[in-house]
């Protein structure tokens, strides 16, 4: 039972109480047993994050919500803290000089596993890196990653919204729909994504939004190349979703 898509304090989109152990509290009610915050642009929460998972015995990926140059959104996950450190730096030295304004977009806050504010991200997060879409992928396959196109069925930052389509030449073992998307609807408006394995995970920016959407792949162990195999069968993936407030970026 994975939720592959939440935002922490780092996120200023995030709210204030979604710290990395409430968030790992939070998924252990929900019976979630695989997580990942997936913060825009930014990871510096993920370094907090292993020893609470493994006091709740809860599983994590690395994971990172970039916004590349064509300003699509693209989840991206590690299964080690240095490969997705790699490609963090990659992004954050090309995302604009830009201060943030935490009046107009929010507080960016890195919080240790203790709940102590340990700093804050000067800079504004919600731009897009000076990354392509086709660069990003390279550097997350080059890190033995996982990148998945995030909520496709948005009309902003997502890669059909921005492009209209799907690079052939980029292969997603799967792409995200929201908690409130339709499968059947979404293939019957767009055809070609019957050659894809859609998942769903909350995109949660408050705690209460945890686990409103997950996605169960079948695996004996959870790792990145284990829920890659899972895109050879269908059966071993299972869409589901419970109730939550609506958010979505």
């Amino acid at each position: 039972m994975a939720d592959l898509h939440i935002h922490s304090t780092l996120s200023p989109c995030g709210s204030l109480e979604m710290s990395p152990i409430k968030i790992v509290e939070r998924a252990k009610e929900s019976g979630l047993n695989l997580i990942s915050i997936t913060d825009h642009n930014s990871i510096q929460n993920l370094q907090y994050l292993k020893n609470i998972a493994l006091n709740y015995n809860i599983d994590i990926l690395y994971g990172m919500e970039v916004q590349t140059e064509e300003e699509v959104h693209i989840l991206t996950y590690f299964d080690h803290y240095d490969s997705i450190e790699r490609v963090w730096k990659y992004v954050y030295e090309r995302l604009p000089n830009v201060k943030n304004r935490p009046e107009i977009f929010g507080d960016q806050v890195i919080v240790d596993e203790n709940e102590n504010i340990v700093s804050f991200e000067e800079k504004l997060l919600l731009n897009s890196s000076k990354v392509t879409l086709e660069k990003l992928c390279h550097l997350v396959e080059e890190e033995e990653g996982l990148a998945i196109p995030a909520h496709i069925d948005s009309s902003t930052y997502s890669i059909i919204g921005q492009l209209g389509f799907i690079p052939e030449a980029l292969f997603f073992p799967f792409l995200e729909i929201t908690y409130t998307c339709n499968e059947a609807e979404i293939t019957k408006q767009f055809p070609f994504l019957e050659n894809y394995i859609l998942v769903s995970f909350s995109d949660a920016h408050y705690l209460s939004d945890i686990g409103r959407s997950f996605t169960e792949f079948w695996v004996e162990t959870p790792s990145i190349n284990a829920i890659k195999c899972t895109a050879k069968d269908r059966n071993l993936i299972k869409i589901k979703r419970q109730g939550g407030s609506k958010w979505l970026t």
